[in-house]
């Protein structure tokens, strides 16, 4: 069982790349402002309570995303964003790398769609922390 949700507010890193990173880092933005539900990107692993993974194309991208999870302070988590992250997207690097990923890491919550539009994303990181 996932550690409990005991912040005001949650910050997210999110490494990879793609059509699904612009949908997710659109909700920065004035439009969706996801900030106004305290939830913040940050770009350094040790910030980060959330790591995004949005699909790997390569080895490296595996190898990086695990990095960044065993830099990352307790408590983390691991949500999957996107059909390529699911392992049923066109545009990943087949689930090989999804299945090398998740046979150390477990993935807390998946986010669906091909990408998942900022309204979806905002709508799962909420649930995801109402839950928790």
């Amino acid at each position: 069982m996932a550690p409990n949700i005991e912040k005001s507010n949650l910050n997210i890193i999110v490494p990879g790349f793609g059509c699904c990173r612009g949908e997710i880092l659109a909700t920065k933005g004035p439009l969706y402002d996801i900030q106004r539900f305290g939830i913040n990107f940050v770009n350094i692993a040790e910030d980060a309570d959330i790591l995004l993974i949005t699909g790997f194309s390569s080895e490296e991208g595996v190898k990086r995303a695990k990095d960044i999870y065993l830099r990352m302070n307790e408590p983390k988590w691991v949500l999957a964003v996107g059909s390529c992250a699911i392992g049923e997207g066109r545009f990943c690097g087949g689930t090989e790398y999804l299945k090398k990923f998740k046979r150390d890491i477990k993935i807390d919550m998946f986010i669906p769609g091909c990408p998942p539009r900022p309204e979806a994303f905002i709508y799962g990181i909420l649930r995801f922390m109402s839950e928790n």
